[in-house]
């Protein structure tokens, strides 16, 4: 069952910021290897993203909304299954992650992050 992770494990989490998702370990159960998802938020003033951290072990997670400055996500399989329904998947945690975790196991995720060109920004 997902459930998101407190203040104590969001703050372990923290310490492991500088390592790839791949390489850290749930605060919750131990388990090495979490994995991470961004959808961008666009048609704001600025682009932004709404990012999900999660272990494939015990489905505990982390979600946070950032600016994503001059960065993108080259795709995005979750946006191209649902499209506008997604917002409908945010709300479902569980089959959200049910959904990222199959996406990741088929090789979908993690994805790309790139630069995106001036002409692009605020879209």
């Amino acid at each position: 069952m997902a459930r998101p992770y407190d203040q104590t494990h969001d703050s372990a989490l923290f310490e492991q910021r500088s390592l790839p998702s791949t390489e850290r370990t749930c605060p919750l159960c131990g388990h090495l290897g979490l994995r991470i998802y961004y959808h961008e938020k666009l048609g704001r003033p600025q682009p932004s993203w709404i990012i999900y951290l999660w272990c494939p072990a015990c489905h505990a997670y982390s979600s946070a909304f950032a600016g994503s400055g001059r960065n993108q996500v080259t795709e995005d399989p979750l946006a191209e299954e649902f499209g506008e329904r997604i917002k409908e998947l945010f709300r479902d945690p569980e089959a959200l992650l049910r959904h990222l975790d199959g996406y990741w196991n088929r090789g979908s995720l993690p994805q790309e992050i790139s630069r995106r060109r001036k002409s692009d920004r605020g879209r």
